[in-house]
């Protein structure tokens, strides 16, 4: 893995740690608890994510 890539992973990684953390303070800031359908939506976003960067992997590893 080249340190660019590594790099944009770890950005990738913080950018959807503050998503949740966004999240659980909202829902705080609001005196309630995180919904399971305000976590399965960010899961939602996670697994596109997710399989996006496989197909790049893939493709990358084919030679495109």
């Amino acid at each position: 893995m080249g340190t660019d890539l590594a790099i944009t992973l770890m950005l990738a990684f913080l950018d959807r740690a503050a998503a949740y953390g966004a999240l659980i303070s909202k829902a705080r800031a609001e005196g309630r608890d995180v919904t399971d359908a305000e976590i399965d939506e960010l899961a939602r976003e996670d697994d596109a994510a997710r399989a996006d960067l496989v197909a790049a992997i893939a493709k990358r590893k084919a030679g495109g």
